[in-house]
């Protein structure tokens, strides 16, 4: 198969709400990363950071991918989605979730607001993974795409359930070690358990997909996925006893190697590929994967750091969460946003009229000129607030975050352009 799927019917209005929402949710994290660009915390424990944090995680990333999932998922398992009801009520449950929870972090009011707002969030999410797995049990297929979709779930619902009792332990404080200590936990789990793994299973299908590559060696995606929940295994059980130490230096390497075999699949993928000219939006994609990679190298200084307790490690660790987040999470979306969405407006706009008339093309439902500034100015944040932090220049910082606002609006505004396009074209 070398498209996206159809839309099953009543789900199409469903997944382009998923991705309007989550626009906005990208434009209030630039907004509120412009308003403490100027005195921006160095914690990453600070109110602020944990509200940025949190909206970019759930309101930017985690929000997309279920309105994608909603869409792929038939074709990565071959299979209808389990139901088309379930995912409004997963919608209805998670945005008070959502609001609530940010602004209780916004505002550090660790009360009922802010439980309420785990609670939400959590059922929301079981609902979501009781959705793929019953959907899943229709498929028929063995592949790696769907033991990454499958256990990056499981990872997704243990980051909920740890993210709520933390919530709880705010005010009660029954977990018997420190806060901070199972916040390391719970933050690596939703960047290595549910981010990284629902993102190699799907990218897995989607780059050879849109580059129609001809290689590509799925013995690679299978040594990943086990090298990558070995090791994170490991890391939870160490960590939790021991905190970072040593022994965390020797346990990210199969995580690195496992991360290596899917650079390695990515690369043979864009080798191999009958496309030729690459677009904004691989490019994107590859951006990505570069945010990544120097998010990976500073693994080994934050450990160092942590463990003669210098200021450093705390630094290092709020950078090595903003290139996760800004730089690996939003670099994938706003590329692959320009992927998948046009395709999906385009099946439901014009494939009925194919060959009946002339009609545009999926790229043809855009405006170019606000993908190219959304990429100039995504590009001009990244070196400017990037490096603002890790120097403590806040002018750097401030001319960062005006580009980030930029970039938000540009992305923002090509998705409304999208979802809102008028078929002038008869048959």
């Amino acid at each position: 198969m070398n498209q996206l799927p159809k839309t099953a019917p009543g789900m199409y209005r469903l997944i382009i709400i998923h991705y309007l929402i989550s626009g906005i949710c990208f434009a209030l994290l630039a907004a509120l990363l412009l308003l403490l660009s100027g005195d921006f915390p160095q914690h990453y424990f600070a109110p602020g950071t944990l509200a940025i944090t949190h909206l970019a995680a759930l309101g930017w990333g985690t929000l997309i991918i279920f309105g994608a999932c909603y869409q792929l998922l038939p074709v990565l398992l071959e299979c209808e989605l389990f139901s088309i009801r379930l995912p409004w009520i997963i919608l209805a449950l998670f945005l008070p979730g959502l609001f609530c929870l940010v602004l209780s972090f916004w505002t550090f009011d660790p009360g009922l607001h802010m439980q309420v707002g785990g609670l939400l969030l959590s059922t929301s999410v079981i609902l979501f993974c009781i959705l793929v797995y019953k959907t899943a049990s229709r498929s028929h297929i063995h592949s790696a795409y769907k033991d990454f979709i499958l256990t990056s779930c499981v990872w997704l619902l243990a980051t909920v359930i740890l993210g709520t009792l933390l919530v709880f332990n705010f005010q009660y404080g029954f977990l018997p070690k420190d806060h901070l200590h199972f916040l390391r936990l719970h933050a690596h789990m939703g960047i290595a358990g549910w981010f990284l793994m629902l993102i190699i299973g799907v990218s897995a299908k989607l780059i050879p997909m849109f580059l129609v590559s001809r290689d590509q060696p799925a013995h690679l995606l299978s040594w990943s996925y086990y090298l990558i929940n070995v090791s994170l295994i490991l890391f939870m059980v160490d960590a939790y006893l021991n905190g970072l130490s040593g022994h965390t230096q020797l346990i990210l390497l199969p995580m690195l190697a496992g991360l290596g075999c899917y650079f390695v699949y990515v690369s043979r993928c864009f080798r191999s590929r009958l496309k030729k000219k690459l677009d904004i939006p691989i490019l994107k994609t590859a951006l990505s994967i570069f945010f990544l990679s120097l998010a990976l190298l500073l693994l080994p200084a934050i450990i160092h750091y942590a463990g003669v307790s210098s200021a450093w490690s705390v630094k290092l660790s709020s950078l090595y969460g903003m290139l996760i987040f800004m730089g690996w999470i939003t670099a994938l979306i706003m590329g692959q946003t320009f992927k998948t969405l046009p395709f999906i407006v385009w099946v439901k706009k014009y494939e009925h009229l194919s060959g009946k008339a002339k009609i545009p093309m999926p790229a043809d439902l855009y405006q170019p000129r606000l993908l190219q500034l959304q990429y100039i100015a995504y590009l001009a944040f990244c070196f400017t607030f990037f490096a603002g932090f890790l120097l403590s220049y806040s002018t750097l910082m401030i001319i960062g975050a005006v580009c980030i606002v930029v970039a938000a609006c540009a992305y923002l505004g090509n998705v409304i352009i999208l979802i809102t396009h008028k078929t002038t074209i008869k048959p």
